[in-house]
């Protein structure tokens, strides 16, 4: 594609120029992922496939800015999207990123530690190395703010009763790689033993109670979590059920439609809106299930932390307990092991708030989008709202399932796939034929699942279940041409790698129409059925009607005259205007016509003559001007003929 990295940030950066000339203000990485969700179109991707041109560019930028500042349910949907992709991911990598950007904060000072190389015998410049060294331990652990002189000071002793200035100056002499594997061991155990002072009540400064604190905010959390997953349900419920039953599926064609009852005044734009709130709520559901899951296994962990750092004290209590000194291959080990538990809780902890964090940008999101409650109303009623549970378990009678086991690939109810976001089961488990309009219908477990091509699909209904084994590509073609045509679908389905794939192609879908139906009939209708009536006065000339609009008129019946008034100076006298008479006449039809005097010639001799004296005559008959005298013939012309003979 002619569109790289480079290109997409140019038009994201004008994009967002666009937006905030509106007072619209909006994230230039948020726009950079809408782009490339919308050139999976090939609406918008045949643009840029091999150059781009002015106008194609404007005409994208122009749709973005739209979308953008329309303020519609599909764009809070798709933020919601950017933000958790750009701020969760698995736990691991969460907690991975998170120590390496505490890293990254410490590498100046870590650096400086490392490359510092002072004279043994300066004991100024040794302290000051070792009081670095003390820094960086407090910084890294989180164990405090070094700020603090006694934190520090706790720093400092503990750094001390584990590594002397004697080490320090072995410490210098290492090379880079073993400085830094010994630093991170002095990190884990003085940091153990500020830990274990710390349960000695022999300090702790700026060391909060982690466990009291992680066992309460797993609470508020899952509480927070469970709530907000209730609001939603409530929420999905109720528009679920506004749609559920519109949208059918012609016998004939197979089209699935949205149908709209005859007397209502809710519009197809209508529906379309409640189906995108649906994926807005549907879409905040699966994150507040996922976090509500991620934040159960936290506080699983939590506990199980909390109390392996009992045992571990009670252990280094053990040890320690009535003991002068202790030796360091029995001591560092448990002062190493608590603080990789204490580091652990301290993971969890961050964990948790990020989850808080995002649940209250999440929420934001939320209330800010629009609810058109009295449309909602107007679908619901006479409806009773069915929850999910309820829908993906309604009853199928004997006969359909009989129907359902004679489908082709069809896999029946066993009881084993109960939960409607399985991956196996794709599109999320949601009817594969209602998807091609939008609407997000759960399936009924009950009715079974089809497999085509490797995936398994759920059906609302049986009528839908038997349409989508006739022809199971045309259907999953029109959920694909939905998604890319509305991009907020695409990552809710877990469908990119699937959009993809058909990118380059134009028409997925060839709508099929009704046909025409044509029958030949015979209807028996009266002779006359109306009485029949001659008006007298009709006339097909349009100069009649004139005419006698004319004499209707009460204009034939005026004259014309004059007025003195007191301009009538400015003329020389008074006209009067009138109308000279005229003969009548009348215009006829008649046929007329013209002799001529046709040029006609006699060829004279051609009867009863024996010879040669064929001549032409000619008969034109000639004027009284033209008309000659008589004159005597003297010589005779042969043959000649004579009384005689």
């Amino acid at each position: 594609m002619a569109c790289d990295e480079n290109v997409i940030k140019n038009m994201a950066n004008e994009i967002t120029r666009n937006c905030q000339s509106q007072n619209v203000v909006v994230d230039t990485d948020f726009v950079i992922y809408l782009i490339d969700l919308l050139l999976l179109n090939p609406k918008y991707g045949r643009m840029f496939s091999k150059t781009i041109s002015r106008n194609n560019l404007e005409l994208f930028v122009n749709d973005c800015v739209h979308m953008l500042t329309s303020s519609a349910t599909s764009i809070n949907t798709l933020k919601m999207q950017f933000i958790m992709q750009m701020n969760y991911d698995k736990l691991q990598n969460l907690i991975d990123k998170h120590l390496d950007s505490i890293d990254q904060c410490l590498r100046p000072l870590t650096n400086e530690i490392l490359e510092e190389d002072p004279v043994t015998e300066d004991d100024a410049a040794l302290k000051k190395l070792f009081r670095k060294i003390s820094i960086y331990i407090i910084l890294s652990s989180g164990l405090g703010n070094p700020g603090s002189i006694i934190t520090l000071k706790e720093g400092v002793a503990a750094l001390e009763s584990v590594f002397s200035l004697e080490d320090l100056k072995i410490f210098i002499a290492l090379p880079r790689s073993e400085k830094m594997a010994q630093l991170t061991d002095l990190v884990q155990i003085a940091s153990g033993v500020r830990l274990f002072n710390r349960d000695c009540k022999k300090g702790g400064e700026g060391i909060p109670d982690l466990p009291f604190n992680l066992v309460d905010a797993g609470k508020a959390c899952l509480a927070s979590l469970s709530n907000s997953l209730i609001t939603v349900m409530q929420r999905v419920n109720s528009l679920t059920t506004a749609i559920a039953d519109t949208i059918t599926i012609q016998d004939e064609t197979g089209n699935v439609m949205i149908d709209i009852p005859t007397n209502s005044e809710l519009t197809e734009n209508d529906y379309k809106q409640i189906f995108e709130l649906l994926a807005f709520n549907r879409q905040y559901e699966l994150y507040i299930r996922k976090l509500l899951s991620d934040v159960e296994t936290m506080v699983q962990n939590g506990t199980h932390y909390v109390e392996k750092v009992k045992l571990v004290l009670e252990e280094l209590h053990a040890t320690v307990k009535y003991k002068a000194a202790v030796p360091v291959v029995t001591v560092f080990p448990l002062f190493t092991r608590l603080w990789r538990v204490w580091r652990s809780m301290q993971n969890i902890m961050y964990l948790m708030s990020t989850v808080n964090r995002l649940m209250s940008i999440l929420g934001n999101i939320s209330e800010q989008t629009k609810i058109p409650y009295h449309l909602i109303d107007k679908m619901l009623e006479g409806k009773n709202v069915v929850t999910d549970q309820d829908r993906m378990s309604d009853r199928v009678s004997i006969t359909d399932r009989i129907t359902l086991g004679s489908l082709k690939n069809y896999v029946a109810y066993s009881g084993s796939f109960t939960i409607v976001n399985d991956r196996n089961i794709q599109f999320l488990g949601f009817c594969a034929l209602c998807l091609s309009v939008g609407a997000l219908i759960p399936c009924n477990m009950k009715v079974g699942l089809i497999q085509s091509k490797g995936y398994r699909y759920g059906f609302c209904s049986v009528k839908m279940a038997t349409r989508f084994s006739k022809d199971s590509e045309r259907y999953v073609n029109e959920v694909l041409e939905f998604a890319r045509n509305n991009p907020h679908v695409i990552n809710l389905l877990y469908i990119l790698e699937e959009v993809k794939s058909v990118r380059t192609i134009d028409n997925l879908v060839t709508r099929v129409f009704p046909k025409t139906k044509i029958s030949d009939k015979v209807v028996q209708t009266d002779i006359h059925p109306i009485d029949g009536h001659i008006e007298k006065n009709y006339s097909w000339d349009m100069w009649d009607w004139k005419r006698r609009a004319c004499q209707w008129a009460t204009i034939v019946n005026c004259r014309t005259h004059s007025t003195q008034t007191d301009y009538s100076h400015l003329r020389s006298e008074i006209h009067c205007q009138t109308v000279e008479p005229r003969d009548k006449c009348l215009q006829t039809k008649k046929d007329s016509g013209i002799n001529t005097n046709p040029r006609d010639v006699f060829i004279w001799g051609l009867r009863g003559q024996i010879g040669y004296g064929h001549h032409p005559m000619m008969l034109n008959q000639t004027t009284k001007s033209e008309k000659e005298k008589a004159r005597v013939v003297e010589i005779c012309s042969w043959p000649c003929m004579t009384s005689e003979e």
